[in-house]
């Protein structure tokens, strides 16, 4: 049964699912949608809607703890995070014939894990993949999450653009330098340890899946993210063993270049579709 959170969830990010129709003769094709952490099935629902539109059924479930404020990852594990997908993979192989998983961030990885444990996929985009923590000192969570349960982004220098641009992704609505909104800033963006923690331990799950991840990938990569450590999507690149691999980097884009107010996601959204009309049946290339 899908995750049902105990907590309100805006209805912009709440999962869809978008059945495409199929032409007489034709395999349905289908894509599994999944977003990372902190992030929900919103960050995707356009590019969503243009593969739709192209004949691709679109499916996008919400990982636990997400969806609302990040306090809402206080003590998930990560197990329910891949409990979660695969409920999702199952899913989406009823909606259609030939099956393509997208993941953003730390959902390459989740992707990695269905791809590896059940096979049977046909292809892997990954939307800026996490394969190691922007900062080192994350890796320390796992310990720390004992003793200081809560960080607070807001505090940060380097974070506070960051902060600023996901209060007003959640609720554009918000005047962030109004008084009541800067007193209500930090129950609104404190982090759990906990949360970050377990991400680690998917960081860490990842470079054990990199390495046996045959699939057919194409990798997307934005010059000036902040979420992601330099270097780190190469190395992850150089360790995939399949040949059918590419990496595709927009110097100017930032983590999320798959979304309307990147310049470059109309080039993302096209190579995308390009990639499974790329692996797909002819009948599909034709629509």
């Amino acid at each position: 049964m899908p995750f049902q959170p105990d907590y309100d969830v805006p209805p912009e990010r709440k999962p869809y699912t978008l059945v495409a129709a199929t032409p007489p003769g034709a395999g349905r094709v289908g894509c599994l949608m999944l977003h990372g952490f902190m992030g929900s099935p919103y960050s995707s629902r356009a590019m969503a809607e243009y593969l739709h539109a192209h004949g691709v059924t679109m499916h996008c479930p919400l990982l636990p703890g997400h969806g609302h404020w990040p306090d809402k990852l206080h003590n998930v594990s990560h197990r329910l995070w891949l409990a979660e997908v695969e409920e999702a993979l199952g899913r989406a192989r009823e909606l259609c014939d030939e099956l393509y998983i997208i993941g953003h961030s730390m959902g390459a990885i989740l992707g990695a894990h269905l791809i590896t444990r059940f096979g049977d996929i046909r292809g892997m985009v990954m939307l800026t993949p996490l394969y190691a923590v922007s900062d080192d000192r994350l890796g320390l969570m796992p310990l720390a999450r004992y003793v200081m349960p809560w960080i607070y982004p807001h505090k940060f220098r380097r974070l506070q653009g960051l902060v600023r641009q996901r209060l007003l992704d959640f609720d554009p609505t918000l005047d962030l330098d109004a008084p009541e909104t800067q007193a209500l800033i930090p129950a609104m963006t404190r982090l759990p340890t906990s949360g970050l923690a377990e991400m680690v331990r998917m960081v860490r799950l990842g470079r054990k899946l990199w390495p046996r991840l045959r699939a057919p990938a194409l990798i997307f990569k934005g010059g000036d993210d902040p979420a992601v450590k330099p270097g780190s999507i190469q190395q992850l690149f150089a360790l995939l063993p399949g040949k059918e691999k590419r990496l595709q980097e927009f110097p100017e884009a930032g983590h999320e270049l798959m979304r309307p107010f990147e310049p470059v996601h109309t080039q993302v959204w096209r190579q995308i579709l390009e990639f499974f009309q790329h692996y797909s049946q002819p009948a599909f290339e034709a629509r």
